[in-house]
Formats: structure tokens, C-alpha cells, sequence
């Protein structure tokens, strides 16, 4: 039997040095740690109240609500232009990022084995088994935008009659219409903005969990979040428009980009795995727009804080200026609605301009 002895010697240094490591351990934890200037940061939100309470401008009339999440707290909340905090805001495309963390929620819960499963198990009606390429397409090939679908949206006004996400919602059969287009390209090899991308999605979390998609949204992601108020455009057969049509309250919105701050949880609770989580908020391609690049329907982009240094920015966003913005560094959310379909928006030069020399 071995028998271990202790020396009182070792004992008493360790506790004469352990006030040091301590001191040590905390000097390296604050030099590898971001911090917010609040002083900075009161005085850039203070401002930029002022601004859309008082500039004739017609982009900032068109601001709706801003909303700063900071260390585990609502610091600023305020509606503005008739808005008001229970006013249900249509929060177009930032619905598709719902519904990737509800992609995530089903494959959690067995409903979808994985994002790499093929969308034709779900829909052969639509696939020729001589379409090799169209058959390739996977679940994750529509969460990157990637899908290769032949598509035209962005580049052409809504009222285009060429405009594939109007054309969609005119048709009344969402499904239908996206499905049955022609491939173009080859699966995962170039990001193509798509609102058909999430339509399909949906269609495949109601099949493969026998629930309609505003009862699973329910069930599973509002309840938890104690989120009661909302809204969704259905088309005929009843599908919620998952591309961007939930109407929410911008605070609600919030609680989705608090909880992917927190890596998949809300008050303590687990609402999806933290392995989707970082799934979604790493980019797999570089997009069309700025320097951003996309993970499943998330936009993520390195910002520049000084010459030295850049800080990741996750965000959900949506037309006219539905924007929800994600600092993980910073443990920082930051919310904008606004009416600016035609007109610039306010929310990117507020984090230009007022956000960014406030992060250290």
C-alpha cells in the first residue's frame, strides 16, 4: 500500500504565494478582456436620442425604436414616430433568423437528423432523379444561401415582375413556387440571397415534425422566451411566410439576440445547443454586401475598432432597417427598427460612428 505524505513546508509557501498567483491570474484576465467606456457609451446614446427626437431628416422620422442590452440588462429603451413598446413590427428578414436557431431546435430534438440531410427526402415530388445536381441540395446548402437555385431578388426592385421573392408571395403557394425552380450552380459554392431558402426550411420542420411552424415557433422558442405577442403572413395552404413575414415586438426581437449572446440560453434555460449556435455564427461565405460574410442565416462581419484591432459582430437583419446587432466580445445587443425602405438607414452609421470608439 503506497502512503503519501504531506509536507507542511510545501503547504505554508503555497499559501504565501497563492495571494500573487491570484493577483497574476487577474492582471491577465483584465488585459485579455474587452471593455465598453459607459461613459462614452451613455454619452453616444444620449446623442443619438437626441438626434431622432429632434432632425427634420426624413431617415431619422423613420426610426422606430433603439434598444442597448448590456452585461445582462435593458440600459436604454425608447420608441419613437408613434411607435410604442407594445407596437407589433414587421421584422421582414431578421424572420429568417428564427427560423435557422428553429432549424437548430429541431435537429435538438430529433425532428431532423442533421443539416446535411438532403431536402429531396423531404420533397421527392419536386426532384427528378435525373437532376443530379438539384438532388445534392442539403439543408445546409439553404441556411448559407447557398443553395444554387436559380433566383433573382436583391438586384431587382419589388415591383419587377422578374423579382422571385414578390413573385413567391403573389403565388400564394410559397412552396410551390420556390421548389419548382431550376438549379443554376453547383450546391454550397456561392452565396446567393434567397427568400425561398427559409420557405423550404419551414416546409421541412412541419413535415418532419407534424407541427405547423407557428405552432413549433410557439411550443418551443416564444413560450420559453415569454414571447405572447406576434404575428405571422401565411399563404393559402397555410405556411408561415419563414422568409420574412413575423410580425414581433422590437423588445421580443431583442431576446433573440440575447440569447445567442448567450450561446443558446435564456434565463438560465436552455433553448438550443450550443453547437448550433456556433454553427450559425461563423461565416462560410463571403457575401455581395460590404464585408460581410454569412453563416445560417446570420450576417457576420469583423468591425474595425482602432487601426490595431477588429471585434466580431453578429446580426440579424431585415429590410428597412430591422437590425439586431451582436457584440460576443462585448456581451453587447443592440436593436434598431426603422421605416427606411428608400431612404439610408440610421442604425449602420450609429454603430460606425457612436458604438465602436465606445469598445476598448
Amino acid at each position: 500500500m503506497n502512503v503519501y505524505k504531506i509536507n507542511l513546508n510545501n503547504i505554508a509557501n503555497m499559501k504565501k504565494i497563492l495571494p500573487l498567483l491570484i493577483l497574476l491570474l487577474l492582471v491577465f484576465v483584465n488585459a485579455h478582456s474587452q471593455i465598453i467606456d459607459y461613459v462614452k457609451l451613455d454619452s453616444a446614446i444620449s446623442k443619438a436620442d437626441k438626434i431622432i427626437e429632434t432632425d427634420s431628416r426624413v431617415f431619422f422620422k423613420n426610426v422606430e425604436s433603439l434598444i442597448v442590452y448590456s452585461q445582462g440588462n435593458i440600459i436604454f429603451e425608447k420608441y419613437y414616430n408613434g411607435t410604442c413598446k407594445d407596437s407589433l413590427h414587421r421584422i421582414q428578414s431578421q424572420t429568417k433568423s428564427i427560423t435557422g436557431i428553429l432549424t437548430g431546435i429541431a435537429i435538438d430534438k430529433g425532428f431532423i437528423k442533421s443539416e446535411n440531410e438532403p431536402v429531396a427526402s423531404y420533397f421527392p415530388e419536386y426532384f427528378n432523379n435525373d437532376d443530379l445536381l438539384k438532388a445534392s441540395l442539403k439543408i445546409k446548402d439553404l441556411l448559407t444561401m447557398s443553395s444554387g437555385l436559380k433566383w433573382e431578388e436583391l438586384a431587382l426592385p419589388f415591383d419587377d415582375p422578374e423579382n422571385d421573392n414578390m413573385n413567391m408571395y403573389n403565388s400564394g403557394k410559397y412552396l410551390d413556387y420556390v421548389l419548382s425552380h431550376p438549379m443554376e450552380k453547383k450546391p454550397f459554392t456561392e452565396f446567393k440571397y434567397n427568400s425561398g431558402c427559409p420557405v423550404i426550411i419551414a416546409g421541412i420542420i412541419e413535415k418532419s415534425s407534424n407541427m405547423p411552424l407557428d405552432k413549433f415557433t410557439e411550443e418551443f422558442l416564444f413560450k420559453p422566451l415569454d414571447i405572447t405577442n406576434y404575428y405571422w403572413i401565411k399563404d393559402m395552404k397555410g405556411l408561415c411566410h419563414a422568409g420574412g413575414g413575423l410580425f414581433l415586438k422590437p423588445v421580443d426581437m431583442l431576446k433573440i439576440g440575447v440569447m445567442i449572446l448567450n450561446k443558446g440560453i435564456w434565463n438560465d434555460k436552455r433553448i438550443v445547443s450550443e453547437d448550433w449556435i456556433n454553427k450559425s455564427t461563423q461565416s462560410y461565405f463571403q457575401t455581395s454586401f460590404d464585408i460581410s460574410g454569412y453563416g445560417y442565416f446570420l450576417w457576420i462581419r469583423e468591425m474595425k475598432i482602432n487601426d490595431d484591432r477588429t471585434t466580431k459582430v453578429i446580426s440579424a437583419e431585415g429590410a428597412g432597417g430591422q437590425k439586431i446587432y451582436i457584440f460576443p466580445e462585448y456581451n453587447l445587443v443592440i436593436s434598431f427598427t426603422e421605416r427606411n425602405y428608400t431612404t439610408p438607414q440610421v442604425s449602420p452609421l450609429f454603430i460606425k460612428e457612436s458604438i465602436l470608439p465606445c469598445l476598448q
